[in-house]
Formats: C-alpha cells, structure tokens, sequence
C-alpha cells in the first residue's frame, strides 16, 4: 500500500496473496461500511448500508428520490449522532412517514426500495443541453481516474456529476445507488441546476434510473449495460442514457438529441 487513506473509511487487513508459483504475506485496504438509520419527524423511515463519507449529501438525497423531500429546505434540521442514527425533521412538522406503505424492492446493492408511485410519476425532462463525444469521454476518464478508494479496496462504487452553471461534484460508496443519492443532495443542498451529465461506474437498472428521472438530470453514462425496465424508463422521461462507455466511446440507447 502506497498511499495512506483515512482510517475512517478504510482499515487494514493482513492477507495471503497466491499466485500460481508463490505466496506472498501482504497487508490490504478493506472498504468500511455502516448501517444508518434514517428517522424522519421522529419515526424511523428506513436504513441504509453507507460508507461513512458524506452522509448529509446521501440523507437529502435520499429523502428526495424516494418523494419525501422536493427541496433542501424542506428539512428544518438535520444531525446524526454516535450511534448512526440520522434525525431529519421537516418543515410539515406533521408528515408521517409511516403512511408511505407502497415500497418496490429494486435490484440495488443491498436491497434498495423504491416507491411504488415513482415508477409512474416522474415528469418528461425538458433540458436541451447538448454534450458532444469528446467532453463525454473526457469526463469519463476523469471518472475512472481519480478513484482512489476503488483503486485501493476495489470495493466501491463512484459517481460524477457536472452541471451546466459549473457545479461539480463527485463521491464513491459501496452502493451504486448510494452514489446517485449523494450527488443529487449535494445538488440540492448547494442550489446548483440539475441540468448536467451524471456519470456512473453502476449498471442502469430501474432504481438507478428512476433516481436520475425524479432530479430531471437530462444525461446519463455509465461504463456498465442498463437494464430493460431502465431503458423504458429513460425513453418515458426524455433523458439521454448512454452505458457500455470506454476510453474509446460509448453505446447510445436513448436520447440521440442531446450528443454532438
């Protein structure tokens, strides 16, 4: 191990290293994760398997891909406490989370889930914001690039995100869609426009999509092959979904429009 990383996210782990004419004695970054609870108004909403790494971002985010939230300021108070419990408290001091029964359990890492409503309530996005080839495939490199965590553990998962007014913001967790979830608060939680490229080392299944269609975020990369039902969705919400993405290009399948 050359680079020292934070011990809050990593540990070190002494491992046997075989090959095919030796063993080797070696020592190992090994990725931490967390469960959080997540209480909203006082009731817990749900929990959530979290690299312990800007965990405000994901709680925003959260909370506004699963419809509980439509803006940063509707959270009066936020703060998380030693035992990983987050307390979000919202404006509509009266919201009970308990009445949203209708959970979809998605293909996410650790078992994700989704509102039922959302698979059919997300509106057309309308942004027009052209990205051409070469600015895709520089921001992927960059995506690949600078992932230290996944270079060191090859545990986690990372997400970049680029917005039209210069909003740029990037995060890597052990789940995909923990990643979308960080980088749509951190959107929210800075004003900055959703109109912008995400890019993602996950697959595109629904939930991934479905995160991305609820932010209205117009385009959306990823290194990996979306899913049927992502595809679908993509094509409902009028956005640009482009996986199987390499140095050398990419694969469109929906949203030709918006790429030069």
């Amino acid at each position: 191990m050359q680079k020292k990383l934070p011990k809050s996210l990593v540990s070190e782990y002494k491992v046997k290293i075989y090959s095919e004419n030796n063993v080797e004695n070696s020592t190992r970054y090994i990725i931490k994760e967390y469960k959080y609870n997540i209480l909203v108004n006082g009731k817990k909403f749900t929990s959530a398997m979290l690299l312990p790494d800007k965990i405000k971002e994901f709680t925003y985010g959260f909370l506004f891909t699963s419809d509980i939230i439509q803006k940063s300021s509707d959270i009066v108070h936020f703060r998380t406490c030693e035992q990983n419990n987050i307390y979000t408290y919202l404006e509509d001091m009266y919201f009970d989370v308990s009445t949203k029964k209708e959970w979809t359990v998605t293909s996410g890492c650790g078992g994700g889930k989704i509102l039922e409503k959302t698979y059919s309530s997300s509106d057309k996005i309308i942004f027009d914001t052209k990205f051409a080839f070469d600015e895709i495939i520089t921001l992927f490199t960059r995506l690949e690039s600078e992932s230290e965590l996944h270079t060191h553990t090859r545990c986690v998962h990372k997400a970049y995100f680029k917005s039209v007014d210069g909003f740029v913001f990037t995060c890597e967790d052990i789940g995909r869609h923990n990643t979308i979830d960080k980088t749509i608060g951190a959107i929210l939680l800075n004003n900055a426009s959703f109109d912008g490229i995400m890019l993602s080392t996950g697959r595109l299944t629904s939930e991934m999509i479905l995160k991305c269609a609820k932010a209205k975020i117009p385009v959306v990369v990823s290194r990996t092959a979306p899913s049927e039902e992502g595809i679908k969705i993509a094509k409902k919400s009028n956005m640009t979904l482009i996986g199987l993405t390499s140095k050398k290009g990419f694969t469109l399948f929906t949203g030709e429009e918006r790429i030069i």
